[in-house]
């Protein structure tokens, strides 16, 4: 969630609202473990998840749990700024000049500097008809089945360009 001014105004601070810390009585590597699991398990959550340690000492047994973890889970740990600098790139980015016609979705993407990385997500059924093909500017686009909180999404690669989903109906 991010923060604003009491004038409304958004400012670039976000709130973390899964946090891990090393004050907490927490216990490691058990919750690290317990929300990487339900991210990529079959509950399916997704989410970003924030390690407030104290590394003061060269050791920090919480923290080298956190990364061991990911790692092993080939989920990748990034510093603070890393995130915001992707987030703002996220932000920025859109879908635009979006049209249905008669089974085919055409839209644009346009990405935001510093979304390396960014996926796009595309239902697969069943308001439309089956998702059989997507397109950027004429060439296929290879993508992922993936389930979300039990809907069927398209997953692939957000490049700038003019794309086309083809849906065939029921």
């Amino acid at each position: 969630m991010r923060f604003a001014k009491r004038t409304g105004e958004l400012i670039d601070v976000y709130q973390a609202v899964t946090q891990m810390t090393d004050e907490s009585g927490q216990t490691y590597p058990y919750t690290i473990d317990f929300l990487l699991e339900n991210a990529t398990g079959p509950a399916e959550y997704v989410g970003a998840f924030t390690a407030n340690m104290h590394t003061d000492q060269a050791h920090s047994a919480g923290a080298d749990a956190i990364v061991a973890s990911a790692k092993a889970r080939n989920i990748p740990v990034i510093s603070a700024v890393q995130m915001l600098r992707w987030l703002d790139g996220r932000n920025g980015s859109s879908f635009e000049n979006v049209i249905w016609n008669q089974g085919s979705l055409q839209f644009a993407i346009s990405t935001g500097e510093g979304s390396t990385g960014l996926q796009a997500l595309l239902p697969m059924g069943p308001y439309a008809g089956s998702l059989t093909e997507i397109t950027l500017n004429g060439a296929r686009v290879v993508f992922e089945t993936k389930s979300f909180a039990g809907q069927q999404y398209a997953v692939f690669p957000a490049m700038p360009g003019q794309y086309e989903a083809k849906y065939l109906s029921h």
